[in-house]
């Protein structure tokens, strides 16, 4: 059953090639047995467990597998390929990050608005249509969320437990399940808004086959609010101020020189020294908040080494992309030996992510600094009067 649903996404990849690039971004994870999560995931799921950093595919291979022994090869075909539609589009419907205060009511709003956009022959009787409630389609979310609430159909399965354990629709609470847990992640959001994006890219914006709503919304979702500080321009800057250009050796290139390999390419990464001040005065609010934007000016290209330092340096690291949490430190602060360190390793430049409650500076350092700032304050009041500047909560501000 695990080839069947790898086929599925080659062929959504074939037939329907924006929903394809979205869906091969996302790690799959194929569950069987009577397993924890394959008791928590009874069909497929898109979402994230407590303590994962990003949003996974769940597969419950005992589902499908059912599904082709009650309706043969050809028919679970086709509601295999549905099932990675409906995920798809939760996905790009931003369907993950909408909160209601009556889950099992938001569940079928949104498999309503979902379902009624895959071809009929891929839905399966059991999910939830607005047909069966006697609802108009067309409609969004929010207002299948609010038109149910008085629905006869839709108390009838209420009053039945088909909601509830053993119910015939069970399947709907455990498939947004794994919603709860990035809902009001930020960071998860904005990566998961990068994920749609970069299927729009490389569709070169030409959707295909899919409904012209779906199209529309995207659109929407991606003119929405960016990330809190545009690390993009930022680093531009920096390519710009700090560096003509960073050889990287490559194969692709004879040496000019020697007439071998490798040989040197011009390129414009930025090998960035990003300190986080993890003195008694950032609080842990502070410190995701430091990693989040950390995530995006790796995201955006550059090469980050993480320095954590209080009065003192206290671990140095190259960032990959995971935060667990946890930062050494926590004692007073000085600013200097992480800078130090970072002039000493010949960064391009340093990032330093503070509230800059510290002693005066003893010296201005070799490299370009930037400083992230989680509040604003008069220059008078700052350690030094060197370095750009910007502040955490208001982003476009640059002093």
């Amino acid at each position: 059953m695990r080839n069947v649903l790898i086929r599925g996404v080659v062929e959504l990849t074939r037939s329907k090639e924006f929903y394809g690039h979205v869906v091969q971004q996302f790690e799959k994870v194929y569950l069987e047995g009577d397993s924890g999560m394959a008791r928590k995931v009874q069909t497929a799921a898109v979402g994230r467990v407590p303590g994962d950093r990003f949003v996974k595919l769940y597969l419950n291979k005992d589902y499908f597998g059912s599904i082709y022994d009650d309706h043969g090869a050809d028919k679970g075909w086709e509601y295999v390929l549905g099932a990675m539609e409906h995920e798809t589009l939760h996905v790009v419907l931003d369907h993950l990050f909408l909160e209601f205060e009556d889950e099992v009511r938001g569940g079928v709003a949104v498999d309503c608005v979902v379902n009624q956009l895959i071809p009929k022959s891929r839905v399966m009787d059991a999910w939830a249509h607005p047909i069966k409630y006697g609802l108009p389609e067309g409609k969004s979310s929010i207002w299948y969320y609010k038109n149910l609430a008085g629905n006869s159909e839709f108390q009838k399965q209420l009053a039945s437990g088909a909601f509830g354990p053993g119910g015939v629709m069970e399947w709907l609470r455990s498939s947004h399940g794994l919603w709860g847990d990035v809902g009001k992640d930020e960071l998860a959001h904005e990566i998961m808004k990068d994920i749609i994006r970069k299927a729009r890219d490389m569709c070169d914006g030409n959707y295909g086959d899919i409904p012209g709503c779906v199209a529309e919304s995207i659109e929407e979702l991606l003119r929405r609010k960016p990330p809190r500080i545009c690390w993009g321009r930022v680093l531009r800057m920096f390519c710009a101020s700090a560096i003509e250009s960073v050889l990287d050796y490559t194969m692709k290139r004879v040496s000019r020189r020697f007439g071998t390999r490798p040989g040197t390419v011009h390129g414009d990464v930025l090998d960035v020294a990003v300190i986080v001040d993890t003195s008694m005065s950032i609080d842990k609010w502070q410190v995701a908040a430091f990693f989040n934007e950390i995530e995006w000016i790796r995201r955006n290209g550059a090469v980050v080494t993480v320095y954590e330092a209080d009065a003192s340096l206290k671990r140095t690291y190259r960032y990959t992309g995971r935060f667990d949490g946890e930062v050494h430190g926590r004692g007073g602060t000085c600013l200097d030996p992480a800078l130090e360190e970072a002039e000493r390793r010949r960064h391009d430049a340093a990032i330093y992510f503070t509230d800059f409650e510290a002693p005066a500076l003893k010296r201005r350092y070799g490299l370009p600094v930037l400083w992230v700032l989680t509040r604003d304050m008069a220059k008078e009041e700052r350690p030094c009067d060197w370095g750009t500047v910007i502040v955490l909560d208001e982003p476009r501000r640059v002093a």
